[in-house]
């Protein structure tokens, strides 16, 4: 029999530090949707940064998500291995007291 163990601490950390980045990506990413290439005066790098903006926006959208998704995936992750964790010391609790299966 292998035991297994989830540092929990560590996965707390981490839960915390995507829920940072989200929240840190959200103004850059309203602010680049509000910037206009027409400021830039030259038109051809006012398209470019029109195109840069669009994309930026984007990307940082994609990453906001996919630190919320990764975060919520955690808690999970972090839930189900406490639930295991309550269900395994309960079942080697009656197992103790000579109430576990095949006694």
């Amino acid at each position: 029999m292998s035991d297994l163990s989830v540092d929990y601490a560590v996965l707390n950390r981490v839960r915390h530090n995507l829920d940072h980045i989200a929240h840190l990506m959200k103004k850059p990413g309203q602010e680049m949707e509000h910037v206009s290439g027409d400021s830039m005066g030259v038109p051809e790098l006012a398209k470019r940064m029109d195109d840069f903006g669009d994309e930026w926006s984007y990307g940082i959208k994609q990453l906001t998500k996919f630190s919320g998704k990764a975060s919520k995936a955690l808690l999970k992750v972090k839930e189900s291995f406490e639930k295991l964790d309550h269900e395994l010391a309960e079942a080697n609790k009656h197992q103790g007291n000579g109430h576990g299966a095949g006694k």
